[in-house]
């Protein structure tokens, strides 16, 4: 008889009896069940592996146990013991607990964190409640709480100052004993391209990669700041996960493999320009952990009765590893080192643990021993080609095919396959009927479909146009004819193409858009640019083969123009999130009248305007007055017809302003300016600039202009499946493209402040050629989207508008 020394563990009954005395949860008890369970069956299958690592541990407790007295008051063992418990931080990260605004962080996380000094950490303050960060592109944050405090890493809980919007705030320290001056400033320059970096398809989609939402690097400050939007509702990290629910079926596995695989395969064929002489081709994450993918539970279930779950992947090793010092040995990133990362992922997520419960050693997917039992054989084998214990998989592409077909594969089965006849026939019944509910539901869905569309064409709804496809041609490449030669063309230099054409970042990060038509078309290499036209009609005469304009009243003959975007201006006042008293949108109803308009600036004031009593009752104006081509479009479509006498007044307040400006009146400066003047003055500002210069920030909102009671709005939304004008409780702060220009407002001209712009080339074929040609390609498609990534407004909805 084999006498079995006993587990280093209480037994399950005596777990019991201590639990009946106290409140547990469920999932802590069941989990604790379960987990010796777990042992007991490891026992059974490994029984002398099992005798021999038992004795081992227990031969090294008594060694440790010996004690040598030398005049010491504390042992090495309990010395040991308290130096990693000086280490030790415990710490919840909070991920999902600001979803609400306004939230704080719950008295028990607080009273759970601990804060660790590191050495240079009293050079570097952790932040104080309520202090403020600035230079966001974004806006402001304010700190509110800490919920983490690590070497070189600090994490808060925050909010945007100018709606509340909850973020975490994540800091990264640079301490001066690893970083000298130069490698800090070089730091943060590469921090602010990486960390800023679209990590979205062209569609839009994201793959469920959280992704900085906003980078600052204060060059004065020793530190750097990632802002990201709260995680989705629900979301654990896969460690928390597994601490409250124990490991996942094979199926749910699974499901975590396929959509891991998916974020990995659009990250790997990334192609992401960093400036203008480097260019990521392919993003590994190099940080995948059960710490670093969360997962987001939903409350139905599959039909395998188990609940549904999304899985986001965060903290990429691109800007983590920034902060390492330079010394150190960096991490290498690589695809295949990703898919190695995700074989432990899958391998713990399988086990419900890292570490082996009756060991208390690391768990080794390269140990039979360590794995628990499956009858899904064909899930480890994917599992060891992850590892790369067997045949390693290239790409994670290949391996998503992999993990689709092996569903497919009958699994391997233990030998004992008694099964009988009836439990046969209830698998068939239950397959049969799982098929006909699957078959139900889709021929219902497609009804509905039908239903529907009916119904729109019925109804003739506009939406329908916002998702069908260009009838225009897709895409530059598939413009012919277009002339390699050496072509020159032009444009003035305060007009709005000149910032689109040169402006760096607008269409793609580091370069203009003038750059990137040569880069997607090399027919385009020989197209010199020249910006500072001051008559693009008397340069076209001169030999200039064609102009970027705006639309000519009194077009020459022997010239013609053709559109290809629109522009327009808008009437702005300081934005105040739904919850402020003092919201001026709202007091205005969002809307001014254009006879309100020219009284405005040629007055300083309206009669019989309601504002909240706590504003100021002076009206503050702004004006660009650094754009001369802004202020000029400005008396062509606000004071047409209008007598005289009115736009002479508009012009001496005007050059009163550009004295007393001294040069800061910019559509950017104005921006700030007219939100700072609210927020710290309550003073009413109102302000005009271009659409295409203000459109995509929250600083302000644009009011619907027009004549009375037939006002437009330049900007629109959806709305239960509904396109409307944006109102004054619509959040502009949302980045998640929920409102764009009202295309057809512009196209019909019922917006009154927009304006068309063209391309201007002589009729002459020959000489006309060029000019048409580049006209065709900012038509297409593909033109479209980039002018309207540039802040243009298209000439026609294009597909996946929002």
């Amino acid at each position: 008889m084999v006498i079995i020394p006993p587990l280093n563990h209480q037994s399950i009954d005596d777990q019991l009896s201590l639990m009946a005395g106290m409140r547990v949860k469920l999932t802590e008890l069941v989990n604790s069940i379960s987990s010796r369970v777990r042992e007991v069956t490891n026992f059974i299958r490994y029984p002398f592996q099992s005798i021999s690592y038992i004795a081992r541990r227990r031969f090294q407790e008594e060694y440790e146990r010996i004690e040598i007295p030398v005049n010491r008051g504390t042992s090495t063992k309990e010395k040991a013991e308290q130096e990693v418990n000086s280490k030790r931080l415990d710490v919840s990260t909070v991920r999902t607990g600001i979803i609400e605004k306004n939230s704080g962080v719950s008295a028990d996380v607080t009273e759970r964190l601990a804060k660790r000094k590191y050495r240079g950490a009293e050079a570097i303050p952790i932040l104080e409640k309520e202090q403020e960060i600035r230079g966001g592109r974004r806006g402001r944050y304010r700190v509110e709480a800490l919920l983490e405090d690590t070497e070189r890493m600090r994490l808060y809980q925050g909010i945007q100052v100018l709606n509340s919007k909850p973020v975490l705030i994540k800091e990264y320290l640079l301490f001066d004993q690893d970083f000298n001056q130069k490698e800090a400033k070089e730091c943060k320059e590469k921090f602010e391209r990486i960390a800023t970096l679209n990590l979205k398809n062209g569609g839009g989609q994201d793959f469920r990669l959280i992704s900085p939402w906003d980078a600052i690097a204060p060059p004065s400050e020793k530190r750097c700041y990632l802002i990201f939007e709260p995680t989705p509702n629900n979301s654990l990290t896969l460690r928390e996960y597994l601490a409250g629910n124990g490991p996942m079926t094979t199926q749910q596995v699974r499901q975590v493999l396929y959509q891991v695989l998916q974020t990995l395969w659009f990250l790997h064929t990334q192609r992401l320009p960093i400036s203008n002489d480097e260019v990521l081709q392919g993003v590994a994450h190099g940080n995948l952990n059960l710490d670093s993918i969360l997962i987001a539970t939903n409350t139905q279930v599959t039909a395998l009765n188990e609940p549904q779950f999304f899985i986001y992947l965060t903290d990429l090793l691109v800007w983590e590893d920034l902060f390492k010092p330079p010394n150190s040995k960096a991490v290498k990133s690589s695809e295949t080192k990703d898919l190695k990362d995700l074989g432990y992922v899958s391998f713990y997520l399988l086990s419900g643990t890292v570490v082996n419960p009756i060991f208390e050693q690391p768990l080794a997917p390269n140990i039979e021993l360590h794995w628990p039992d499956m009858n899904d054989v064909a899930l480890k084998k994917f599992i060891y080609r992850l590892l790369g214990i067997s045949q390693p998989f290239q790409t994670a592409f290949e391996a998503r095919q992999a993990l689709l077909a092996s569903q497919v594969i009958e699994r391997e089965v233990l030998p004992d396959n008694t099964e009988q006849p009836a439990e046969k026939v209830k698998k068939y019944s239950l397959l049969q009927i799982l098929l006909f509910l699957a078959i139900t539901v889709i021929f219902l869905a497609c009804l509905w479909q039908l239903i529907s569309f009916g119904l729109q064409l019925i109804r003739g709804k506009n939406e329908f146009s916002i998702v069908q496809s260009s009838s225009e041609v897709c895409c530059l490449a598939e413009v012919s004819d277009v002339p390699n030669r050496q072509v020159k063309y032009i444009t003035e230099s305060d007009g709005i193409w000149s910032y689109i054409m040169v402006n760096n970042s607008l269409v793609n990060y580091g370069r203009s858009l003038e750059q990137e038509l040569k880069n997607r078309d090399p027919r385009l290499a020989n197209y010199t640019l020249n910006n500072n036209s001051s008559n693009v009609i008397e340069d076209i005469r001169n030999g200039a083969d064609f102009a970027l304009t705006s639309f000519v009243e009194n077009l020459p003959d022997n010239l013609q123009q053709e559109e290809v975007a629109y522009d327009g201006l808008v009437v702005f006042v300081a934005f105040s999130d739904n919850q402020r008293q003092l919201s001026i949108p709202n007091a205005l109803n969002g809307k001014i009248t254009l006879q309100q308009l020219r009284e405005l600036y040629t007055t300083q004031s309206i009669e019989n305007w309601s504002l909240p009593s706590k504003l100021k009752k002076e009206i503050k104006i702004y004006m660009p007055t650094d754009s001369p081509k802004t202020i000029q479009l400005f008396e062509q479509l606000v004071f047409k017809g209008e007598p005289p006498e009115q736009l002479e007044k508009f012009r001496e307040l005007m050059n009163t302003r550009l004295i007393s400006s001294n040069g800061k009146n910019n559509e950017a400066y104005i921006l700030g300016e007219i939100l700072k003047d609210f927020e710290d003055r309550q003073t009413v500002g109102i302000g005009f600039g271009l659409l295409s210069r203000v459109f995509n920030q929250c600083a302000v909102y644009p009011l619907a202009v027009g004549e009375k009671d037939r006002e437009i709005q330049p900007l629109v939304q959806r709305v239960k499946n509904q396109v409307k004008p944006i109102d004054p409780t619509t959040d502009l702060c949302d980045d998640k493209g929920s409102y764009w220009p009202d295309v057809e407002a512009f196209k019909s001209g019922k917006y009154p402040l927009m304006y068309r712009l063209v391309v201007v080339y002589p009729k002459d074929e020959k000489r006309g050629q060029p000019g048409k040609k580049f006209a065709e390609l900012l038509k297409t498609d593909e033109g479209q989207r980039l002018l309207r990534e540039s802040g243009l407004v298209p000439l026609r909805t294009l597909p996946n508008n929002n």
